[in-house]
């Protein structure tokens, strides 16, 4: 019997996904920015698991494939360098000297400004255009894994067992869907709407066409919604 892949999608959106919105919402930025990346390392492990110190290409690997068909200005080896700065050392990482990375900025509600370059190797990032291309990239991959398990049947066994070590975050209802007390459990989370996880992933409920830009317009929404630091 076939893996299933969209129950380990709900559970990934429940838990990594999820978490990137409500550091958003609970205005940790850079927070935000960091569990990005870290549920990018995440999704490549899941699909294609390289021996010890070969994170780096299972990272741009993924980038590749996922994220630069929805946005070409997207460069692996600095989103990668960034990441390693994120999570390493929240500054300066030697991933980014390696590149070539000179500077670079972080920016919110500056879609215009997204992996522009204001001088050569000196990188520009907007929170809520990074996000948006995580989650859609997120999104697709899932739904391709699904198609690629069901023909392979190693390949399934391999992400079966990688899916099982994936935690769940169930949610207790609050002030909002998706808000209140969390309870961290490793089983299967019963499948309901994108929205009941957080209400900036409406737009996956739909899947329409648009949904990069529906996306990322969800996320601006929530930065709206109150003045950072207010």
């Amino acid at each position: 019997m076939a893996t299933d892949v969209s129950a380990a999608k709900y559970r990934f959106f429940d838990m990594a996904i999820g978490d990137i919105m409500r550091a958003i919402r609970g205005r940790s930025l850079m927070g935000a920015f960091t569990l990005s990346m870290c549920a990018i390392d995440a999704m490549a492990y899941i699909r294609t698991p390289l021996p010890k110190k070969r994170s780096r290409e299972n990272f741009k690997k993924w980038v590749e494939d996922w994220m630069v068909p929805l946005n070409g200005n997207c460069p692996p080896d600095v989103l990668y360098a960034l990441r390693c700065g994120l999570v390493h050392t929240y500054g300066y990482a030697e991933a980014m000297r390696n590149c070539g990375l000179h500077a670079f900025t972080y920016v919110h509600d500056q879609p215009q400004d997204h992996w522009n370059q204001p001088v050569a190797n000196s990188y520009v990032v907007n929170l809520e255009s990074h996000v948006a291309e995580v989650t859609v990239a997120a999104f697709k991959f899932f739904d391709d894994l699904a198609f690629l398990c069901a023909q392979d049947s190693t390949l399934d066994r391999q992400f079966a067992a990688r899916a099982r070590s994936l935690i769940v975050i169930h949610m207790y209802k609050a002030e909002y869907p998706g808000a209140g007390k969390l309870l961290v459990r490793h089983q299967v989370v019963t499948k309901r709407s994108y929205a009941d996880m957080d209400p900036a992933l409406a737009p996956l409920d739909k899947d329409g066409k648009d949904l990069l830009p529906a996306m990322e317009s969800s996320i601006r929404r929530i930065l709206s919604q109150r003045s950072i630091g207010g």
